[in-house]
């Protein structure tokens, strides 16, 4: 390659490339070529040349000079895992010579954290425990992190717990805070509480501020619901050396601590169990990409947002006085067409099952905003409702997300998605500051998505957003896997496989919603025995009651729209936020600060769309989405 192809290099960056590369083997030792060869690949990788940095690294051989070799077969491989090469890039990394080298120990582990993404669970447990600790003392911690948390999975708290205890603080110290964390909620599971707490309470903020937040949330509500240790004074402590980070849960913890060591009554108890409840809901209703329910890829490791074609443009596309393409969007949750949206779940909770009243209601302390997804990628009927332009039926885009679009499931930062007016200007915030001196945009940050729960107000029908059969089908076709009993099809395999996970998933979720509202009416009557005596305080208690249930209002809806499998981006906040934008008279939104384009895995074009197909093709030639034509057969009328 002619440097003059390469953009973007400074004239010091150019000289250097061009003396590299008058680096010859007749000129200079095979050695001092070896090294020229990989600084080269080094810039190259550092500007994005990735196959030019496979190019030179190649020209390095064994005989030239061994460590250079081996690093350079260990960086052709981490380049082929970038290029999702992942065959090739397993096949280098295996063949790396077993010694004490750092080369050695970085590659087992990459090796390790491959198999494991491809639910080879096994050889990733042997490639992590070959990582050396003299080899490289970061891969080693990374390694047994690794294969603590796998352990956990597979019941083997003991084994877990002595991989976490392997890591030292001079190992990485970063890695060792979150084992510490994790230490200690194993040793709290197996009712070693008091040791649990002192694990948490060693974790400073200086070597991870992540983990240092997590231990600080888990030191309050394990003090504050362990009857044993109970504790409130140092649950109180613990919130206020949180940073930045579990904003609802501290309002809401903070008010529970004050009326649990003021109130004569025992109501802060029950305020304390709902919250636990409400947490505990929305951690099953959060979507795990990870999770498998065979040793096949994970189930629900995509979703598909529908719109119009004018709206894909925007988000793919630069236009014209822009520097980037438009944002995607959190729209306010009036426009949505379930006139029960917000209000079902507190009358479910009262147990109001006829004559329900869904008159609209606007809230400007707490609005919400959303952005709706589903399991089902390709569906006619949501190609006709959401995935129309110009108001013609299935003239749309569904676009398809990675995972890499949402908030991790295992977010340390809280429940997210409620911002609380004084914590606007903390939390979830990008502010973006354009080239040309325009006024900053402010965005919100990567949210968590959350499963919908349909419920029948006149009966105690539950439902859970899933994929359907239908995408099993399309997903295997007509693969088959063996079994006892023979061959059997792949798709219902993984299907009945799949309803086990969903059906134990909504039967959790059953089980807490039923505790949920008894707390809910242990406290509503509660609080008419103290509204006789004290009404500011029952108004309080009512205020803290509605704020506790705001992260289930939006996830809670009809069974009349149970087709939609819908999964939900929720956000709420007020309407002085600085992030809420306006289109008057049609639109508030936030806009979300993750691009599209860099998150899409593919795109399914509706049976009356086929005509931008190439012009989709043009925008996104650039990346490895694909395009797809629905399924779906569909006569415009």
């Amino acid at each position: 390659m002619s440097i003059d192809d390469i953009e973007g290099l400074d004239e010091i960056t150019r000289k250097e490339i061009e003396e590299l590369q008058k680096v010859t083997r007749k000129s200079e030792s095979d050695k001092q070529f070896s090294l020229a060869q990989r600084k080269l690949a080094e810039i190259f990788y550092k500007h994005g040349l990735l196959d030019e940095a496979v190019r030179v690294s190649k020209l390095i051989e064994p005989q030239d000079n061994r460590e250079h070799y081996k690093k350079a077969q260990y960086n052709i491989a981490a380049v082929y895992e970038e290029q999702d090469k992942t065959k090739e890039a397993l096949k280098i990394w295996s063949e790396i010579e077993a010694d004490s080298s750092e080369i050695y120990s970085r590659a087992q582990y990459n090796i390790g954290s491959i198999k494991n993404d491809l639910g080879e669970f096994k050889e990733a447990k042997k490639a992590w425990g070959k990582v050396k600790k003299n080899g490289s003392p970061e891969a080693y911690a990374r390694a047994q992190y690794n294969l603590a948390s796998r352990l956990v999975k597979e019941g083997q708290e003991d084994n877990a717990i002595q991989a976490w205890r392997n890591i030292e603080k001079k190992d990485a110290l970063e890695i060792y805070a979150l084992a510490q964390f994790n230490l200690g909620v194993s040793l709290n599971i197996k009712d070693s509480t008091y040791e649990a707490l002192e694990t948490w309470e060693k974790i400073e903020a200086k070597d991870s501020l992540e983990a240092f937040n997590r231990a600080q949330y888990n030191i309050c509500t394990v003090s504050l619901e362990n009857t044993q240790y109970q504790d409130i004074n140092r649950a109180e402590n613990a919130l206020k050396k949180i940073v930045n980070g579990y904003q609802y849960e501290k309002r809401c913890l903070e008010k529970i601590c004050r009326l649990l060591k003021t109130s004569s009554t025992d109501i802060g108890k029950y305020l304390l169990l709902l919250f636990i409840h409400t947490t505990e809901i929305i951690e099953i209703l959060k979507v795990d990409f990870s999770h498998r329910v065979t040793d096949n890829k994970p189930v629900e490791r995509k979703l598909a947002h529908y719109t119009g074609t004018d709206t894909t443009n925007k988000l793919l596309d630069i236009e014209k006085g822009k520097e980037q393409p438009s944002s995607f969007r959190l729209n306010t949750i009036n426009n949505v067409n379930d006139p029960s949206e917000g209000k079902l779940l507190l009358n479910y909770l009262k147990g109001i099952k006829e004559g329900l009243s869904y008159n609209s209601q606007f809230d400007e302390d707490l609005h919400a905003f959303i952005s709706c997804f589903t399991f089902n990628h390709d569906s006619l009927n949501q190609f006709r409702l959401y995935g129309k332009q110009d108001n013609k039926e299935a003239s749309g885009i569904s676009l398809v997300f990675n995972q890499k679009f949402f908030q991790k499931h295992d977010s340390t930062a809280g429940l997210s998605y409620v911002a609380f007016e004084d914590s606007l200007q903390k939390i979830n915030v990008t502010s973006i500051q354009g080239s040309t001196g325009e006024k900053a945009v402010e965005r919100i940050n990567k949210q968590p998505v959350m499963r919908c729960v349909y419920l029948d107000p006149t009966s105690d029908y539950i439902h859970l957003a899933q994929r359907n059969r239908l995408t099993f089908f399309r997903e295997f076709n007509n693969e088959t896997v063996q079994v006892k009993s023979g061959q059997i099809s792949k798709a219902e395999y993984e299907w009945e496989r799949y309803q086990n996970f969903i059906d134990k998933k909504t039967e959790d979720f059953r089980s807490v919603f039923i505790d949920l509202q008894s707390d809910y009416r242990t406290i509503t009557e509660k609080v008419i025995e103290i509204e006789k005596k004290n009404a500011s305080l029952s108004g309080k208690i009512e205020v803290l009651l509605n704020e506790i249930l705001l992260p289930l209002k939006y996830l809670i809806k009809h069974s009349a729209f149970q087709e939609e499998q819908e999964c939900r981006m929720v956000y709420m906040t007020s309407l002085d936020d600085k992030k809420v934008k306006m289109e008057f008279g049609r639109f508030l939104y936030v806009e979300y600060e993750p691009k599209v384009k860099a998150h899409l895995d593919k795109i399914y074009i509706a049976p009356a769309a086929t005509q931008y197909q190439p012009y989709l093709a043009k925008l996104l030639c650039d990346t490895n989405v694909k395009i797809e034509l629905s399924n779906n057969p569909y006569r415009q009328t």
